[in-house]
């Protein structure tokens, strides 16, 4: 809630500056008891209105932050869902071709595995391939 203070506090502080801009310009100290109340409350009015438009500003600009942000985790998330879907063709194309050779972490989870048939995931042995082994090539 210290940013509403600080927000009614910059609001007040804005407030009482235009009154005051107001009251000079238009000379007010030199009007009527009458006209100068009425003049006041035009000021008030035209402050208020003045405070309202800045808030708006203020509101169209965080709302404006925020549809980028939600674009921008849009844009990431399309760009992740193709960087799986190619990987994932990639596993499909070349896996069969390199059992028993596929370091580990190629394949994340089962899920990557249902992307074969049952020969294929028979077959497949999530071990560690020592390359330095002569009996693996």
């Amino acid at each position: 809630s210290s940013g509403i203070n600080a927000e009614r506090e910059e609001d007040e502080k804005f407030r009482q500056e235009m009154l005051a801009k107001f009251a000079s310009d238009d000379k007010i100290e030199q009007m009527n008891a009458q006209k100068r109340r009425m003049k006041q409350l035009e000021h008030r009015r035209a402050v208020e209105a003045l405070i309202e438009d800045r808030r708006k500003q203020f509101e169209a600009e965080k709302a404006n932050e925020i549809r980028e942000i939600e674009e921008e985790n849009e844009r990431q998330r399309i760009r992740q869902k193709i960087i799986e879907e190619e990987r994932q063709k990639l596993l499909q194309e070349h896996a069969t071709k390199l059992l028993g050779f596929m370091p580990k972490g190629v394949f994340r989870d089962g899920q990557d595995l249902s992307l074969f048939d049952e020969e294929f995931r028979t077959n497949f042995e999530p071990k560690q391939v020592d390359y330095f082994d002569e009996r693996n090539w």
